[in-house]
């Protein structure tokens, strides 16, 4: 057994003396009281916590906002962290007050100052936006980070991989992008495949494939991310780290579209405006665009303004199209550089003077050089507001800039000594720095003022090369310009062969001068054999468009027989269109018809018109010359009325310009003789009435040439 303990008494220093009745009911009496007043400073804490900023706090936290603003105000008058942070958020959103970023800005220092790290996150973005300090909100995202905030590492990572805040560096854009990915951070997970992607096409083997660009896409694209939808169906849509699938691409735009992604509205309606991935539906772009443009996606502005003025998917309104222009160019300095082309140089319905320089100067002051170009030119040809000499200036400017055209326009200025002094050494030099810039006209007329202004033998030479540049390059002039020098020798011994290619290359393309010159090469067996039927067909190209030299030489060939069956009336149409444009040995073969009368009805007068205009300049030319002999002995043959007939219709000739339609009236107008007729024919409108024809006495030649 255990024995019972042995008692202890209690030492006689702590002993108590004995108590009386009253004093045990004092004693409790002053407790109670203690502990009531305890009990009501617990109970005053606790309601005070239930008023700001906590009430208020939680009031935002549930959407409460209105309720919570007058809370919040207060507790953060008093200088509650929380209360601030939250107050800040509704100022920087205007939400139930008036929008106030500078105030917000100013509470999230605070707030990020006593260590909230969600303010520090919050002040870095208004740092960015409000005040542009990348630097400071580089060091308030570094804090946050610090204390493991993902949305920090994913802003502060975009702004490591671009050199924003401070030095570029990849990799620790990368740690931090890949650290917010691995988080859940969708944002964070589409900057990193932004970043690998970048990495790739630049040949960093720190990008990887695009495959795994591609993977981080779809991660963030599974958690509703726009950004990242969009850039995943851009790779599909290409093919690049994943399989080539347009309507994969598309179904992905349309799920971003839906989220209020503009970019990919505006892409998804390229989509239906081409049919790519989707069966075409202009109506249904028009709709996308619209969508992108109200969200302010500038090249939506201007593809839907493009659609107005076409009347594609939309009716055509010039006005609405003229607004979303404006618009655009408003508020996109790039956008003002397409305006101002469209309005300066667009089709001629679009064409819009004052919007023209509006726009085209304000592209011009944000350095489109192309812009200032258009700008110079406009004013200089007094087609945009402004003084000419203001343009060359502007013209000026963007030559001395680099702007290609702006170098070839001041070497036209010079040559032309328009709004500036003519010097043709200054438009040679500019002239020269268009041509190696790629201006395929100055090369042209580079060779041009080396074969004309500065003909010496090394800038003939240089010529030539010039004008292959060119005429390789497409330019018609310089193709002509070549086989000219060429087939001339003035750059050395004549290449028929090579001047025969240019000619050819030339004519092809509708140059009459190159068709008339390769007709006569096909003549006379320059450059290559001769051919009688090429050259009439090259002839006749000329002839076509109005050459009246080509015409003579049509209407001889085919008189003759040269490369077709001679018929005489043919050749009579074609040197009566000829004549009437003032081709002199077209005129005096015209006569020789009218004197002999064998195709048209003999008529000294006409023909006696016809060798007096052929006579005016005989020169050293035989056939003019014979022409002005036989002019005087036809002189003698006419009356005195007839003189004066031939006098009047002289006096109202003018060579015709080249019109087509009223050359019709003129053919139409010939009345040949029957295919029976045989002699002298019948009388001419200028005949006498009653009057028998002119007959030939046996004095007379029988044929004038």
């Amino acid at each position: 057994m255990v024995p019972d303990p042995i008692p202890r008494r209690r030492p006689a220093a702590m002993s108590r003396p004995p108590h009386s009745a009253s004093h045990i009911s004092r004693r409790a009496v002053l407790a109670g009281a203690a502990y009531a007043l305890a009990l009501a400073g617990a109970m005053w804490l606790v309601a005070a916590s239930c008023l700001t900023p906590e009430r208020g706090s939680r009031l935002f936290d549930q959407g409460h906002y209105a309720e919570a603003l007058p809370l919040l105000e207060a507790a953060a008058g008093r200088g509650s962290v929380a209360a601030s942070r939250r107050l800040g958020t509704l100022l920087a959103a205007g939400r139930q007050t008036p929008r106030d970023e500078a105030r917000s800005l100013t509470l999230f220092t605070y707030a990020a100052g006593k260590g909230d790290v969600a303010a520090m996150v919050a002040a870095g973005d208004l740092t960015r936006s409000l005040s542009h300090d990348d630097a400071a909100a580089a060091g308030l995202y570094e804090k946050a980070v610090a204390r493991g905030d993902v949305k920090a590492m994913a802003r502060l990572g975009v702004m490591r991989a671009s050199g924003a805040g401070g030095p570029m560096d990849v990799d620790a854009a990368l740690t931090l992008l890949g650290r917010a990915a691995a988080a859940g951070d969708p944002q964070a997970a589409t900057a990193l495949g932004q970043t690998l992607l970048a990495l790739s096409e630049a040949g960093d083997r720190r990008g990887g494939t695009p495959a795994e660009a591609a993977a981080w896409f779809e991660k963030a694209a599974a958690a509703g991310e726009a950004e990242a939808l969009t850039r995943l169906a851009e790779l599909c849509a290409d093919g690049r780290g994943v399989p080539a699938d347009p309507a994969k691409a598309a179904a992905l735009r349309r799920k971003a579209a839906e989220l209020g992604h503009a970019p990919a509205a505006y892409d998804l309606g390229l989509m239906y405006l081409s049919g790519q991935g989707v069966t075409a539906y202009p109506l249904e772009a028009a709709r996308l665009f619209e969508r992108a443009a109200q969200a302010g996606h500038v090249p939506a502005m201007l593809q839907l303004g493009d659609m107005y003025f076409a009347g594609e998917g939309v009716f055509r309104d010039k006005t609405r199209a003229v607004a979303l222009y404006d618009a655009a160019a408003e508020a996109d300095d790039r956008a003002a550089g397409v305006a101002c082309r469209v309005f300066a140089a667009g089709p001629q319905e679009r064409r819009d003077a004052a919007r023209a320089a509006r726009f085209c100067a304000k592209a011009a002051a944000a350095g489109d050089g192309a812009s200032a170009t258009l700008l110079g030119l406009g004013m200089v040809r007094g087609r945009l507001p402004g003084d000419p000499s203001a343009g060359a200036a502007l013209l000026s400017q963007a030559a001395w800039a680099g702007q290609p055209q702006a170098m070839y326009a001041m070497a036209l200025l010079h040559l032309s000594g328009q709004g500036v002094s003519g010097n043709p050494a200054e438009a040679f030099r500019w002239c020269a720095k268009a041509a190696e810039a790629g201006v395929p006209e100055a090369k042209g007329l580079l060779a041009a003022l080396s074969e004309e202004e500065f003909p010496s033998a090394a800038n003939l030479a240089k010529a030539v090369t010039y004008y292959r540049e060119a005429a390789n390059a497409g330019d018609l002039e310089a193709g002509f310009a070549l086989g000219s020098l060429l087939s001339k020798g003035l750059a050395g011994e004549p290449d028929f062969a090579e001047a025969r290619k240019w000619y050819k290359q030339a004519a092809a393309q509708g140059d009459a001068r190159a068709q008339f010159n390769l007709g006569l090469m096909y003549l006379t067996g320059k450059g290559g054999p001769a051919n009688d039927a090429e050259a009439l067909r090259w002839m006749l190209e000329a002839a076509k468009g109005g050459d009246a030299h080509a015409r003579s030489n049509v209407a001889t060939m085919t008189l003759t027989g040269r490369g077709t069956p001679s018929d005489p009336q043919e050749a009579f149409r074609w040197y009566r269109l000829a004549a009437g444009q003032g081709y002199a040995q077209a005129q005096a073969m015209l006569a020789g018809f009218y004197y002999e009368g064998r195709v048209v009805p003999r008529d000294f007068e006409s023909a006696l018109v016809w060798l007096t205009l052929a006579s005016r300049a005989p020169g050293g030319d035989a056939l003019l010359q014979r022409a002005a002999r036989a002019k005087a002995v036809l002189e003698k043959r006419l009356t005195p009325d007839q003189l004066e007939r031939v006098a009047a219709r002289l006096a109202a000739f003018k060579p015709a310009p080249f019109d087509p339609e009223a050359e019709k009236d003129v053919l139409a107008a010939i009345k040949f003789l029957p295919p029976s007729a045989r002699g002298p024919g019948y009388p001419t409108a200028t005949a006498q009435a009653g009057a028998p024809p002119p007959q030939l006495t046996p004095a007379d030649p029988k044929a004038l040439f």
